[in-house]
């Protein structure tokens, strides 16, 4: 005998009732665990030290963990980074939806939270890469580092001393790997 995955969609998602934080992999429900204070304290500052670039900058829509992108149809994947940015001119209408942004960001932040298992990191990485997401910072508080995956190219991970940028995608993005973890 077989088992069956049951298969979601993102509006089958949106109508889950309550408001626990949970992702769809290619259809696949999966909860997102508590992010724990630090994680959360992190995505936060991150978002705080991004804000004025790219408010000032009009560069687009930036969001917090609650903020959930459909990377792709078909089946469906919606994912919760921690922090995100959407280019104003990738928006469909250039305005902000009342659900989940219905097409993928063009940078993501993710921080790791102590249940973070590397296996999980690697194929979220992967989705992300699939819907062509420009730019993925994966911080991780336990080493005080971040990981940069740019599409197209290896990644990089830098430590304290180094002050990242938005590369081609946000150029005048900058954020130094200290105030990260301040």
């Amino acid at each position: 005998m077989t088992a069956t995955v049951a298969r979601y969609t993102a509006e089958d998602l949106w109508r889950m009732p309550g408001d626990e934080p949970r992702e769809l992999w290619e259809g696949e429900l999966r909860k997102v665990p508590s992010a724990g204070m630090e994680a959360s304290s992190i995505g936060g500052e991150i978002f705080a030290l991004l804000r004025p670039t790219v408010r000032t900058g009009n560069l687009g829509v930036l969001t917090v963990a609650d903020g959930s992108y459909v990377l792709s149809h078909d089946p469906d994947t919606v994912v919760v980074p921690d922090v995100a940015i959407i280019r104003w001119d990738r928006l469909p209408g250039g305005v902000r939806t009342k659900t989940y942004c219905p097409v993928p960001p063009d940078f993501a932040v993710e921080v790791r939270s102590p249940g973070d298992r590397l296996g999980e990191i690697a194929a979220k990485l992967d989705l992300y890469q699939r819907a062509g997401v420009a730019l993925v910072w994966w911080v991780d508080p336990e080493t005080r580092t971040v990981a940069v995956h740019a599409l197209g190219r290896p990644a990089v991970v830098f430590g304290e001393g180094v002050v990242l940028d938005g590369g081609g995608v946000f150029p005048d993005l900058r954020l130094s790997v200290e105030d990260i973890f301040a």
